[in-house]
């Protein structure tokens, strides 16, 4: 499963394959904020209003994942569009 930021329900980032990945995210481009309570408790991580993570479908362009075998060695092995014997005779 993939996530993504999104605010107001719009996707806004790509997608990740963690929250981890995206709450990195959020904090690079500055939309994580820390709050505290009091001053004995440590600091909570919240992102700015309007903003969520939620599950999302992965990117079309993700490449493959762990354990998924890219096709791009077979693909470039193989001649593409070229006349058959059958064909040139």
């Amino acid at each position: 499963m993939s996530y993504a930021l999104f605010s107001n329900t719009v996707k806004v980032s790509q997608a990740f394959r963690t929250k981890a990945e995206v709450w990195k995210h959020a904090a690079d481009i500055g939309l994580v904020i820390e709050v505290s309570s009091s001053e004995e408790d440590p600091p909570r991580r919240i992102l700015a209003t309007g903003y969520t993570i939620d599950a999302c479908a992965p990117d079309i362009a993700d490449g493959p994942t762990v354990g998924e075998r890219s096709l791009a060695p077979v693909m470039t092995s193989c001649s593409l569009n070229q006349p058959s014997a059958a064909a040139a005779s």
